[in-house]
């Protein structure tokens, strides 16, 4: 897995992801995205469409796990997330993930149109 992360826009930081999705290399995108200086103040827009998600169940769950140990410094945090993901395979596995993650401070909306997904980012 490959990944690229894009803080040019005004309203999130993108993340680009290639290749095979592994849980490791995600969660190492995650790290490095919650830890960008921009985060609190920025939506993030995962661009998995050239990704083929190579996770099991388990890995969702300690990826969920992950991110119950993030604490925003502040309330009022960016926190969409638009996830835009090829076919509806992959869009299954990233609503079970949505459902993993309902008590925590994010919301998640997984896509198959990227276009979409940047329009529910500027959403108010």
């Amino acid at each position: 897995m490959e990944y690229v992360l894009d803080a040019s826009n005004k309203k999130y930081i993108k993340v680009t992801v290639s290749g095979i999705v592994d849980k490791s290399n995600l969660v190492a995108a995650m790290s490095e995205l919650m830890q960008h200086s921009e985060y609190i103040k920025k939506h993030s827009f995962w661009d998995f469409y050239e990704a083929t998600i190579g996770l099991t169940i388990g890995d969702l769950k300690e990826i969920a796990g992950v991110l119950k140990l993030y604490k925003p410094k502040i309330k009022d945090f960016a926190n969409k997330s638009a996830i835009v993901v090829p076919g509806e395979m992959h869009k299954a596995m990233v609503d079970l993930f949505i459902t993993m993650t309902k008590l925590l401070p994010f919301e998640y909306k997984v896509f198959n149109d990227r276009k979409k997904a940047e329009a529910f980012l500027y959403s108010e």
